[in-house]
């Protein structure tokens, strides 16, 4: 392939989220030798969390600091700004990331741009109202959307026409299995449950306050790390009992030290994709313990490379004994070593890049053959 194909990755801005992380990882592994990588975060109001963007070599970083404040203008001049960059850049390809980013895109991308758009779907099709899903199932006609699990995948299949399932494809995250990340110890003697994310009401943390409550005098502490959001003063609430096993931390881009410091990593999500925080957590050999919901594609097997639960308070709460009781035995070490070594066959970030190069690659040459 002697041209490079242009391709331009599409994001509002880089803060913190697992969404934006898988964003980073794709612009850093995709091969530049093949691929003309340009990035634009077009709504820059406040410094990337992930700051690393801007030393990547080989691609250019454009940022745009939008000058209204109130939400509509803002809207509009974003809008404005999307459709005269991709004008002027005339992109072989475009990529975004989470539902906004794709439905804005799409809306003001010129009419050369129809099959080229990759747009992608994070999460289940459960946390989408009405308009969203109607919204996808209207733009997918000119464009193609990504899930990063099969059931989500399905879901979708399942409520729209045959004919645009060629335009739906499944690509799992990817994480690195670099020696400073994988297998973590932890010498403590101490037991410590950790939750990983923003508390919103879709993960579902609350629950594991709840719990705690119940079993905190087998457990020395609780680390929440992550973002504020609409549950965190009622989980402050439940928790304001005992400081000295609770702790709330800041978002962190390196996650490292909120590993090191546990030894259960708790995801008591609602409904999820394919939860990044789970996989950090396999590749560093923690024990971990997720809801049916947070399982979505059976990336846990209950017993054998983690615990999964109901749902539910009660299920939870055994779930919890269940782990606390093998920590420090041949048993963790079996079980995390499973699902270790299951996260590194099925979800490196080598695999998550190659995927996503052979269908870029795929369009890009289908588009060429059809003009």
């Amino acid at each position: 392939m002697n041209k490079k194909i242009k391709i331009g990755f599409f994001i509002s801005n880089l803060s913190q989220g697992g969404a934006e992380n898988q964003f980073l990882q794709l612009i850093k592994g995709i091969n530049k030798q093949i691929f003309d990588v340009h990035v634009v975060l077009y709504a820059y109001q406040t410094e990337a969390f992930f700051i690393e963007i801007f030393s990547i070599k080989n691609i250019s970083v454009t940022t745009n600091k939008l000058k209204y404040s109130f939400f509509l203008f803002k809207i509009i001049e974003a809008l404005a700004y999307l459709k005269t960059t991709l004008s002027i850049n005339k992109f072989d390809l475009v990529y975004t990331s989470l539902f906004m980013n794709g439905l804005f895109l799409r809306i003001v991308a010129p009419r050369h741009y129809k099959n080229k758009i990759v747009a992608s779907m994070r999460n289940s099709i459960k946390s989408y109202n009405i308009f969203y899903l109607f919204a996808e199932k209207y733009l997918i006609k000119k464009s193609f959307l990504v899930f990063n699990s099969k059931t989500p995948l399905n879901d979708f299949k399942n409520i729209s026409n045959k004919k645009i399932h060629n335009r739906l494809f499944s690509i799992y995250n990817g994480y690195n299995l670099n020696t400073n990340v994988k297998a973590i110890k932890n010498n403590s003697i101490a037991i410590t449950l950790g939750a990983l994310g923003r508390q919103t009401k879709q993960k579902n943390f609350i629950q594991l306050a709840r719990v705690f409550n119940k079993i905190h005098d087998n457990v020395n502490n609780l680390v929440f790390q992550g973002n504020s959001s609409d549950e965190t003063s009622e989980i402050n609430r439940l928790l304001n009992y005992d400081f000295t096993k609770y702790e709330m931390r800041k978002p962190n881009p390196n996650i490292n030290n909120f590993f090191k410091d546990i030894n259960i990593l708790v995801l008591p999500s609602h409904y999820e994709g394919c939860p990044n925080v789970l996989f950090e957590a396999m590749i560093r050999k923690r024990i971990c313990i997720a809801s049916r919901g947070a399982n979505s594609d059976d990336f846990l097997i209950d017993g054998q490379s983690g615990f999964v639960y109901d749902g539910s308070d009660e299920g939870l709460l055994k779930s919890l004994k269940s782990a606390i009781s093998i920590i420090g035995t041949k048993k963790e070490e079996e079980i995390t070593n499973n699902a270790f070594n299951y996260a590194s066959k099925n979800f490196s970030t080598e695999v998550m890049v190659n995927k996503y190069e052979e269908l870029f690659k795929n369009i890009y040459e289908k588009n060429k053959s059809s003009n």
